[in-house]
Formats: structure tokens, C-alpha cells, sequence
């Protein structure tokens, strides 16, 4: 960039000393034209609104959008070049349109090169968020039976219990301690966890039984007639090929706690 400033510099020079010639006429018109001349040129190369620097940007963006529309991955050329040409704090918002025009439009070759592709620039949590978001709506047109993955619960209470309220939380074996699906519930022996229970777009049940993850799952329940908390523990396989699954808790799995 400064060897354009530097070049323009030079191109002054003579112009200067035909201003400064004392046979020369017309001296203002001269400096002037040739000074919004170079200002044109300089700014046609550099700048926000530099006309060429855009063109160079649109024709990344018609060829990025050219294999979208074909539904082919987008080559590791064109990302080096949107690399290079596009501004860092433009590159998430140019990433996002991307990928959700490809979802959107069913060209899921395109999506999983375009997701793989440019994780790198979705970095502060909220623009990680928004990965995962977009992530899970590729998973979601893929496998669109997953979407509705659930595990229903039936829990048979320990004797006496009537009134009473707990969580059940399910937890990736040996994995973060983070649960892909987490929910409260009140006087209720039937629950329902599904992928909406989840804190972490795309880190949820669908994404277990797609992975054929072992599951972990903790229930604690609180009744009002007993004194004390009874907790279960379970761990068990999800069938991948269903898509729902269903668990009985019997009443003599409960341990109880002592408050």
C-alpha cells in the first residue's frame, strides 16, 4: 500500500515545478486537475471505497456464490482469496450469508465445505454460537428425522411419593461436563428431554445418537411428603436408528439422600 502513496508522491514533482515555472499560465487549473487525478487513482486502489478493491471482492463473491449454486465445495483457492481480499471484521458476515443461503437452498455439498472452511473466523463466543447455530441447520437438512430426537422418560416414584419436583439432565460419557439436554419438571412421572433442552446449539440428543454416544443420565428428584432427595444414575446406549427412545426408571433404582 505505501508504494502507491510513495509512487504518487513522484508523480507530483513534475507538476509541481511546472507551478512553480514562472513562464508557465493556467497554473491553478493545471495543479488542480492533476491533483484530483491523482487523488482518483490513488483511492481506485486503496481506501473503503476504493471502486477496484470492490471488484476484486465481487468476483470472489460471484465465483463463491457460482459453486454454491452448483452445489460443489468450494475450492481452497477461493477461500485463500477471500482470505486475503475481504476486510476481517466483514469476513463473519460474509461467511454467515454463505452458509445459510446454501442450507437454505439444499446445496449441502457447498454448506459442508463452507462451514469446514471458514470456522476460523466465527471467534468470540457469540459469533461461536452462531456457528453452532448455523451447524446445527446443516445437520438438521441432512438428517431432518433427527430434528425431532427425544427420550421420554417414565418415572415410577419411590412409595409415598405424591408432590414432587426434580431434573433430569443427560451428560456425553467421559465427555464435557456440559448436558446435551437438561430439564426441570414438577409432579410430572413422564419427561420429555429433546433437542431444544440443550444450552449448546448442535450439542444435543440428536447429535448423540447420530455419534452413537454412550449416555449418562442423572435424576434427581425432591418429594414434598418424604424428607431427603432421592437420586438415579444411569448409562446406556442410544439406538442410532431410532430416532426416539424411551426409559423407565423403576421405583427401586432411587437412591435417597439425607438432607
Amino acid at each position: 500500500m505505501i508504494y502507491i502513496y510513495i509512487l504518487a508522491l513522484f508523480s507530483l514533482l513534475p507538476i509541481f515545478a511546472y507551478v512553480l515555472s514562472q513562464k508557465t499560465i493556467n497554473k491553478g487549473y493545471v495543479f488542480g486537475i492533476s491533483f484530483l487525478i491523482i487523488i482518483f487513482c490513488i483511492f481506485s486502489f486503496s481506501g473503503k471505497y476504493s471502486f477496484l478493491g470492490s471488484v476484486k471482492e465481487q468476483n470472489i463473491n460471484a465465483k463463491i456464490l457460482l459453486s454454491i449454486d452448483q452445489d460443489v465445495p468450494v475450492s481452497d483457492e477461493l477461500v485463500s482469496l477471500f482470505d486475503i481480499r475481504i476486510n476481517e471484521d466483514e469476513k463473519v458476515f460474509w461467511a454467515q450469508s454463505y452458509i445459510f443461503k446454501a442450507i437454505s437452498e439444499k446445496k449441502l455439498n457447498s454448506a459442508e465445505s463452507l462451514i469446514s472452511m471458514f470456522e476460523k473466523y466465527f471467534k468470540s463466543s457469540d459469533e461461536k454460537f452462531l456457528f453452532y447455530t448455523l451447524y446445527t441447520q446443516l445437520r438438521d437438512a441432512k438428517f431432518p428425522i433427527y430434528r425431532e430426537s427425544k427420550l421420554i422418560l417414565e418415572l415410577s416414584l419411590p412409595d409415598g411419593c405424591k408432590k414432587f419436583q426434580g431434573n433430569a439432565s443427560l451428560f456425553i460419557m467421559n465427555g464435557p461436563k456440559i448436558p446435551i439436554a437438561s430439564k426441570d419438571f414438577l409432579n410430572d412421572s413422564k419427561v420429555i428431554l429433546e433437542n431444544t433442552n440443550s444450552s449448546i446449539p448442535g450439542f444435543d440428543l440428536a447429535s448423540a445418537y447420530l455419534n452413537q454416544e454412550s449416555i449418562e443420565l442423572k435424576i434427581f428428584l425432591e418429594c414434598e411428603e418424604i424428607t431427603g432427595i432421592f437420586t438415579t444414575d444411569n448409562v446406556f446406549l442410544f439406538d442410532q436408528n431410532m430416532h426416539i427412545n424411551q426409559h423407565i426408571i423403576q421405583s427401586n433404582e432411587w437412591l435417597k439422600k439425607t438432607q
